[in-house]
């Protein structure tokens, strides 16, 4: 083995567990087969020890000047990583996301230092070029870079060992030797702690600058020439992406009635960087804390501790605001506020771009920015001689993120916790659902929301009733302002994290014994019986309006407290019960509207169904009159879930397909009982009555068995037969739902994601609107690491499943091993104690060090 050189000196009793999302926590262990362990690792190792160390060997000095750590695989691929000092145990951690993703890192270095097309060529449509002139713009890594310079050493000690560790695995396998799909690329290479700072900060703009990259990358002056058939489509809402459901239940409905139970589950990417890496980390008498985080990033970002559990969900709430200017008719690059004209600054960046013969050439481009920030090339405006768009970024000068989450470490309950969000405020983009081994629940919405005046908000509140554009972007997950005027521009206030945000003490949260949760609705709704009401800003999020079917089935099936419920004839969940309920499948458009459907339905023969067109009027399908007797049967006989075997999950999916969005949200064509605001989740309600001019439920239910038909399969179809994720050479069946379904476990095409890695696609969708394919409903998104974790016995046990598995090599036995687990339902216990995992059958353990 050949050692790394780094420096460093971490002192005990000080970890940082720095999440690129989200927090972890430590807690002291009385550790004694662990603390012998570490004890007894040797000075340097030259090969793996596929053995559990022998515990009785005598105890040797560790030296201060070296890493040195355990690393101890378990059944699918998790790292138990045990050292007898912090910076060791990162050490290790870096070594170990080495092995199993450092294609990941190195790709995602690439894109936020602006060295894409140097390393890859320019990308099908320049993506490339404009990915790296928008991170140049967007300037995060030189930001980052001069915030780690000042950082403290509890940040800077433990991000050089976890470069110290990745660094260790790269020099002794080299490039040719590296898993996945990077293997002998020369543009992987060694890393810095900055390099690592600096992508952990570019995290925190994943709901906001990061989606904004395709626009900022393009925008030009007018009569500059700009990449604008490469922008993305305008859709930025994060409804169904980066979304998730968190559930923290409290001791009055639990089994016991003392400790809590939580269940995290994240619905994130299956491919690409935004995938989850699950690991342990234990420093005998300091830290023990499991969980998992983004791969290539240091710490647990979802995960628990002896004393309590946490995880996060994506906000509904503005992590940036868009302005649209007035450009100065005298000057494009200038525009107007208050009567004033401004000058817009500009700077020059040039990136090498990689040519076909391999060759660099340089590339050299200005890139423009207001006040606020950088301009856009923004979907419906452009940059024209009258208006442009820009926008300003509430995570972007965010240290307060790393060092929250130091804070949030070195918590040792859960009040220690929440007083971590009240101190830094640096929580980028989430929800947080916690719950503690005494029994308490509690949800905030602590992310950096822009401060806007009340009259601000008022004049915006009056622009969303009346403005089709700015309709269309908040629906695109947009808040866009009349950047004219003064009016819209961010108010400083005392106790705000950074100037121009929300401070803490007008932040939502609550704290209960019963129940939180959320589902990527707003704040309102995070208990039934207790709604988040109060003077809380509209760039936090919605109150007293419609939720979501999947934030409703939530609710409805933590608050049920009837014999038939989830939670047992008691109505206390037991830890079991609520880990099968995170995966029951149930759907709240099945509960709502089954039953009335198929009282519609049953005795009718035919429906008259017209053509099924494009967005253009083109036909898609061809209509017909269509028997829907036989899908009528196979809805009446359906259980309504959406399990593998469950007869009829497809042709419902395919009926609510037909519906319009606006639909789900109140009364109208699908509802006959509006929405009531004292019953959020029971309204909207009721099956619409049939129309004049014909019944859409019948027609919308032909619709679907032609849709159906069209892709090859029969209206008693299952997900079993139709939905599948493509692993390495496995075609595995996937049980959920999507959004629309109203189903917890969301599994779905798309997500979020930047990685340049080669993954599979989809095929053509058979009709707008669905999302089957002649293949079936692919999955690349979802459910990921799915969590529960149960204090009710006093010390933490805990069941996991991370979907996609911990490497992400197609080639290993790993990669589909998990997608397996989670088609089944086999939950995996997760191995706490150093006697469960030393049991494992699958152990393999690897000893690593190096010099500081």
């Amino acid at each position: 083995m050949r050692p790394t050189s780094v420096s460093a000196h971490v002192r005990l009793g000080t970890a940082v567990v720095v999440a690129a999302l989200v927090a972890a926590a430590c807690s002291g262990d009385d550790g004694s087969s662990s603390a012998t362990l570490v004890e007894t690792l040797p000075p340097i190792v030259t090969e793996v020890d596929t053995t559990v160390p022998d515990t009785t060997v005598a105890p040797t000095t560790v030296a201060p000047t070296e890493y040195r750590a355990s690393i101890r695989r378990t059944s699918d691929g998790v790292p138990h990583i045990v050292a007898a000092d912090l910076a060791s145990v990162f050490f290790g951690q870096g070594y170990a996301s080495g092995q199993d993703h450092a294609c990941s890192l190195a790709d995602q270095l690439a894109k936020v230092q602006g060295r894409r097309a140097a390393a890859l060529g320019p990308g099908d449509g320049d993506a490339n070029i404009i990915s790296d002139f928008a991170w140049l713009s967007i300037g995060v890594d030189r930001i980052a870079r001069a915030d780690y310079a000042a950082a403290p050493p509890i940040i800077t000690e433990q991000f050089e060992a976890f470069a110290a560790g990745w660094n260790q695995h790269l020099a002794e396998v080299g490039n040719a030797g590296l898993s996945g799909w990077c293997a002998g690329a020369d543009w992987v290479q060694p890393i810095t702690a900055e390099d690592l700072y600096a992508y952990a900060r570019s995290i925190a703009l994943n709901a906001s600058g990061a989606r904004l990259t395709g626009y900022i990358g393009a925008a030009q002056p007018p009569g500059v020439a700009s990449d604008e058939s490469a922008l993305p489509p305008l859709d930025l809402d994060n409804g169904e992406e980066l979304a998730s459901n968190g559930w923290a239940v409290g001791r009055d409905r639990t089994e016991g009635g003392t400790g809590g139970l939580l269940v995290a589950n994240p619905h994130f990417p299956w491919e690409g960087e935004l995938r989850f890496w699950e690991s342990h980390l234990t420093v005998p008498g300091e830290l023990d804390i499991y969980g998992a985080n983004l791969t290539g990033l240091p710490g647990i970002g979802i995960g628990f501790t002896d004393t309590f559990a946490w995880t996060h969900t994506v906000s509904a709430g503005a992590r940036f605001t868009a302005y649209l200017l007035s450009i100065d008719p005298a000057d494009p690059t200038r525009y107007v506020v208050d009567g004033e004209s401004k000058p817009m600054t500009s700077e020059e960046f040039t990136i090498q771009v990689r040519g076909d013969d391999g060759g660099l050439t340089p590339l050299t481009r200005t890139m423009w920015r207001s006040h606020h920030g950088p301009i856009l090339d923004f979907p419906g405006v452009g940059w024209t001689a009258e208006t442009v768009v820009t926008y300003r970024d509430a995570n972007i000068d965010s240290n307060e993120f790393i060092e929250q989450y130091a804070a949030m470490a070195r918590a040792t309950n859960l009040d220690e916790l929440i007083d971590a969000h009240r101190v830094h405020q640096g929580v980028p983009l989430f929800n947080t659902i916690a719950v503690s081994n005494d029994g308490r629940a509690w949800y905030a919405d602590t992310s950096a929301t822009p401060k806007l005046s009340d009259e601000a908000i008022t004049a915006y509140r009056e622009k969303l009733a009346t403005d089709a554009f700015t309709q269309i972007a908040r629906q695109s997950g947009a808040v866009l302002l009349d950047g004219s005027t003064s009016l819209y521009e961010w108010q400083d206030v005392p106790g705000a994290r950074d100037p121009g945000l929300v401070p803490f003490d007008e932040m939502p949260m609550i704290e209960r014994t019963d129940y939180v949760f959320n589902a990527n609705d707003s704040f309102w709704l995070s208990n039934a019986d207790e709604l988040l009401e109060g003077p809380y800003s509209i760039l936090h999020g919605d109150q007293r309006s419609a939720r979501s079917l999947r934030t409703r089935e939530n609710a409805r099936l933590l608050a049920d407290t009837g014999p038939t419920g989830l939670a047992g004839e008691d109505g206390l969940f037991s830890g079991e019960e609520l880990r099968d309920a995170s995966l029951a499948n149930t759907s709240f458009s099945s509960y709502a509207l089954l039953a009335p459907v198929v009282e519609r339905c049953s005795g009718v023969a035919e429906v008259d169904v017209p053509n099924i067109v494009d967005g253009n009027g083109n036909p898609v399908l061809r209509g017909r009159d269509v028997d829907i007797a036989e899908a009528c049967e196979v809805l009446a006989a359906w259980d309504g879930t959406y399990d593998l075997d469950a007869i009829g999950a497809p042709l419902w999916r395919e009926w609510l397909a037909r519906w319009p969005a606006a639909a789900f949200r109140d009364e109208g064509e699908l509802f006959s009982i509006a929405f009531d605001p004292a019953d959020p989740v029971g309204t909207p309600a009721g099956l619409a009555a049939p129309a004049v001019d014909g019944d859409l439920v019948l027609r919308r239910l032909g619709e679907a068995v032609l849709v159906l038909e069209a892709a090859g399969y029969d209206v008693d179809a299952t997900l079993r037969d139709t939905q599948f994720a493509a692993r390495s050479a496995t075609r595995i069946p996937v049980h959920g739902g999507n959004g629309t379904d109203g189903v917890p476990n969301v599994v779905q095409w798309g997500g979020l994601g930047s990685s340049t890695e080669p993954v599979p696609g989809r095929g053509d969708r058979v009709a707008p609107g669905s999302s089957l394919t002649d293949e079936g409903y692919p999955i690349s998104y979802g459910s990921s690491f799915v969590l529960t974790v149960d204090y009710t016995g006093g010390a933490p046990r805990a069941w996991a499943l991370l979907t996609y598995s911990n490497t992400g090599d197609r080639t290993s036995p790993l990669f589909d091993a998990q997608m397996q687990r989670f088609s089944d339902k086999d939950w995996r216990e997760v191995a706490l104690t150093d006697a469960a995992i030393e049991a494992d059958p699958g152990l393999v353990v690897t000893q690593v060090s190096a010099a500081r």
